[in-house]
Parts: structure tokens; sequence; C-alpha cells
């Protein structure tokens, strides 16, 4: 007797269907790119994009217009920023370490931490 294994697909929580998009995998790419910082980019022209997706240009203009685009960039740059979070603390940590850290850094620091920083300003 032979076992038949059922295979599940992984599903993405990120990759919604966009009505009226004939290629969806691309079009969600391209939300991905527009929503990562240039300098990140591997693609640095929207040009050098459609043709790594084998699109052409005109394609990527209509895709910018679409209702949902916008929203899929702005979740694009948030997830990139997410994943960056654990960096940015960490060089602020190492900025608190220097000769030349400011107040302002290490009460952010602070803050980020949980503590209640209370401001003495007199008035």
């Amino acid at each position: 007797m032979s076992k038949h294994l059922v295979v599940t697909p992984i599903r993405s929580g990120f990759m919604p269907l966009a009505s009226g998009i004939h290629r969806q995998p691309e079009f969600i790419k391209f939300a991905i790119w527009c929503g990562t910082p240039s300098q990140y980019r591997e693609q640095e022209t929207q040009k050098e994009f459609a043709q790594s997706v084998g699109v052409c240009e005109d394609t990527l203009t209509d895709w910018k217009k679409h209702p949902q685009f916008a929203t899929l960039v702005y979740q694009a740059m948030r997830q990139w920023v997410t994943e960056r979070v654990p960096d940015v603390i960490g060089g602020l940590y190492l900025k608190t370490q220097g000769d030349k850290c400011a107040a302002k850094d290490v009460e952010l620091f602070l803050r980020l931490a949980g503590a209640d920083i209370k401001s003495d300003k007199k008035k």
C-alpha cells in the first residue's frame, strides 16, 4: 500500500490579487521594487526593471495607475523598514557609546527600551 502525500502550498500574506492585472507576480514585484529605496534596488531604472520581468515600460506606467498599486507600494515600504529596525537600533546603540554621543540619542534609546523619561524643562 503506497501513501500519497498531499502537498499544501505555502501562501504569502503579501500576494494579493489585483483585479484587471494579467501578470500578477510581475505587478507585485513592481510594487515591491517601487517600495524599495532606490539605492537598494537591484535594477536601477524603471526601464531595467521592465526588461527584467519581460514587460514594456508602458505597462509599468499603467500599473502605477491601478487603484491597488499605491497600497501595495506602501506595504512594501513598511516591510522594508520593519526588516531593518534591529539594525537601526544597533546603530543607535553604537552611537550612544561614542565620544560625541548626544543626549537626545541616549533618550531615544531609553524610550525604545521602555524607560519612562520625563522632561524637566523649566518654564
